[in-house]
């Protein structure tokens, strides 16, 4: 397959002269900028006057790409704020979106990691991003949670349901958005952990330290005008895995060791006539790390002890910009940013069967991207005001990857070519009304063109008491794009009798995802927050089992689109100020979902789940954080009916702050010691047995 870049520019030249020509044109004069300052205040005061004085209401990207106060945005998005994440000292990105009561959490098939589900949605269906960039489905179709670490994250942004029309294709389930931290004063610090599992430790020592965890950083600026500023961070984890019984061969748990390590440079050029808080930045990262599996392998009437041994490695460069464009003397500002990334993801595994290499498999994955943003000047009508945006995208995306050198794909290197545009408005009707409408176009070289829209509507109100409630609802299109492995990967496993084809002729698939909510404050110290969803899903991807061809006793399926299915469900959460020193979160989730190819439910998706949470500050020095888990049983396979057992899991967080520099804390992860049995191929319940920890962190600023 040729590697020439070949997106059609015709459609989105056209489309972005048409939007600015009309834009420009427009009827309707641009509102002052200091209109819309009074108005961000007003709006960032009423959001803050809607929650208890113990609850902060961030500023949020995701939902509008812009920034807007978390109450202000006019669809929902869950964040987890950096203070979240450090009291529960969740060191990955698998362990921080464990603090969210509504997505759930699976093992990735065959690999040392976890990939997330949202709205009955799998993993390969939702977008991640670092700062509005991608990252790497590192096994060419899911992001492995444990790969990346979350030494430098500000707060996570969450948005569940079709998210296609701002963020494109593999956004039909919803988009992760992880925004790192602005780099301020200068500041350094050093955290270290050290974990235990009792029994399962493989080294055999009750007591042995299973896990080690050290994390460090430094930023600041470079020059006395503070307008260069870096920072450089670096984390490192190693756990050696579980073992239930060591005098057996096989782990329960992999182990893994994970280094990351990233360089940050800002830049703030002087203010021009023209040019106005402009800002620029690069960011260049390395992640390394190294499993070891452990199992046995049936073949015939033998067992035969097998180890696996990945090594990964990924490099990720991005580069951005973004600044204020006065075009003339009058008020009108014009707010351009653009930002690129290359990201080069290598996998080697080599695989040994009675101490002797069986197989060796190499993976390379690379994401190429370059997009940018134009948001106009606000067009002020008198009531009415609109926040137009204007942006757009290209994205290329390869894949090779050989066993024993000789490539499982159709051809020796696979490669994928986008071009994408997105037109957005904003239109604030009144005090109380806002309608958010966006479009985005995609020009797939396979796939041709494609457009997918999005309208939301917000309503808030402020009644007798002076409490905010806030309404909202929105309907979606979904799209993805076949992934370069389910087109073009051959899974051969001949000697299992079977092999699993990819299909280039697959289709996208296609959803139609609505959304409602409410959040409110029905008392001085409670909140209140109740959603709920609906989404109807085409053309699902799924391997064929029912249609193998069979060429010299080897069964062969292969990818197809047989599948439809809808999702519905929702949650009702509750956030409670006992008093000065409490705050308790209560969550429920529903989630159900319906194969209708085969009448019944989807695979691990559990119906129900509930999340308690209790952040206890005992004094001025010590905080108690316990947090209760419930999840019901799911549905593993449709034939044989065979269900893994709901479960039920208690953690407990100690921080003791001894000043403003130091502290220590403590935790017990899993008291009720819940974790699957390892006999039971049905059972996904927990993998991790009972944690004692204790670490302590230092800062200096």
């Amino acid at each position: 397959m040729s590697n020439t870049f070949k997106v059609s520019y015709k459609p989105l030249s056209a489309a972005i002269t048409l939007v600015l020509a009309v834009t420009i044109t427009a009827n309707a004069k641009a509102a002052d900028p200091y209109q819309l300052n009074s108005l961000a205040d007003s709006e960032q005061s009423l959001a803050n006057s809607a929650m208890p004085s113990t609850v902060l209401d961030p500023i949020v990207v995701t939902a509008t790409r812009s920034h807007r106060a978390l109450s202000d945005a006019p669809v929902k998005v869950d964040v987890i704020s950096s203070k979240q994440i450090e009291d529960n000292h969740a060191h990955t990105l698998k362990e921080a979106l464990e603090l969210l009561p509504n997505v759930y959490l699976k093992q990735v098939h065959g690999k040392t990691g976890y990939e997330i589900s949202m709205q009955g949605f799998t993993g390969d269906q939702v977008l991640v991003l670092i700062d509005g960039l991608p990252i790497t489905a590192s096994t060419g179709s899911t992001v492995n949670l444990n790969q990346y670490m979350t030494m430098d994250i500000e707060q996570i942004e969450v948005v569940q349901g079709a998210a296609s029309a701002q963020f494109g294709s593999a956004a039909m389930g919803g988009v992760i958005n992880i925004i790192t931290k602005p780099i301020n004063k200068t500041k350094a610090y050093v955290n270290t952990e050290l974990a235990t599992n009792g029994d399962q430790n493989p080294s055999g020592d009750d007591i042995d330290a299973n896990k080690r965890f050290i994390a460090a950083g430094i930023e600041g600026a470079l020059d006395p005008a503070q307008r260069l500023q870096a920072r450089l961070s670096a984390s490192y984890l190693d756990d050696d895995g579980l073992n239930t019984d060591t005098a057996r061969w096989p782990r329960i748990k992999d182990a893994s060791e994970q280094t990351q390590v990233t360089g940050r440079l800002s830049y703030t050029p002087d203010d021009r006539t023209m040019l106005t808080h402009s800002k620029l930045w690069a960011e260049a990262s390395r992640y390394s790390e190294d499993d070891t599996s452990r199992f046995n392998l049936r073949v015939a009437q033998n067992i035969l002890p097998q180890q696996r041994e990945e090594s990964i490695n990924k490099d990720r460069i991005s580069i951005g910009g973004s600044t204020d464009i006065h075009l003339n003397k009058n008020t009108q500002t014009y707010q351009l940013s653009a930002q690129a990334l290359y990201e080069d993801y290598q996998s080697d595994s080599d695989t040994l069967s009675n101490e002797v290499l069986a197989s060796s498999r190499n993976t390379n994955i690379t994401t190429a991207l370059g997009q940018v943003q134009l948001d106009l000047p606000a067009i002020d009508s008198g009531a009415h005001m609109h926040l137009l945006q204007v942006g757009g995208q290209v994205q290329r995306d390869t894949l090779s990857q050989t066993k024993n050198s000789i490539s499982e794909l159709i051809s020796d290197e696979v490669s994928r070519d986008v071009g994408e545009l997105y037109l957005q408005d904003d239109w604030l009707i009144g005090d109380h009304w806002e309608i958010l409408t966006g479009i985005r176009y995609q020009d797939d070289q396979d796939f041709g063109d494609h457009v997918a829209p999005k309208v939301a509507v917000k309503y808030n109100r402020t009644d007798a008491s002076g409490r905010d409630h806030i309404f909202r609802a929105s309907v979606g299109s979904g799209y993805r794009v076949p992934n370069l492995k389910e087109r073009y990967y051959v899974f051969d496993h001949s000697n299992l009798g079977y092999k699993v084809m990819g299909n280039p002729s697959l289709q996208p698939e296609t959803s139609t995802s609505y959304q409602v909510g409410y959040q409110g404050q029905i008392g001085d110290d409670l909140n209140l927050s109740i959603n709920g969803f609906y989404n109807d899903v085409e053309d699902l991807i799924q391997t064929d089992n029912e249609n193998a061809i069979i060429e010299n006793g080897i069964s062969i399926f292969q990818y197809t689109n047989i599948d439809s299915a809808y999702t519905y469900g929702g949650d009702i959460g509750i956030d409670w100020q006992v008093d000065d020193r409490a705050t308790l979160q209560a969550t429920y989730a529903y989630l159900k979902t319906k194969n209708e190819s085969a009448n019944s439910e989807l695979t691990y998706r559990p119906n129900h789940k509930v999340m308690l949470a209790l952040d206890y500050q005992l004094s001025d020095t010590l905080q108690l954080i316990p947090r209760l888990n419930y999840e019901s049983k799911q549905l593993i396979d449709t034939a044989a009916q065979s269900y893994s057992p709901s479960w039920w899991t208690l953690d407990s967080q100690l921080n003791y702050k001894i000043d403003d520099n130091f502290s220590l804390y403590g935790a017990v992860n899993n008291i009720f010691d819940t974790q699957r049995d390892v006999r039971d191929t049905s059972d996904y319940r927990p993998i991790d047995n009972r944690e004692w920890l204790i670490g302590a962190r230092f800062n200096w600023q």
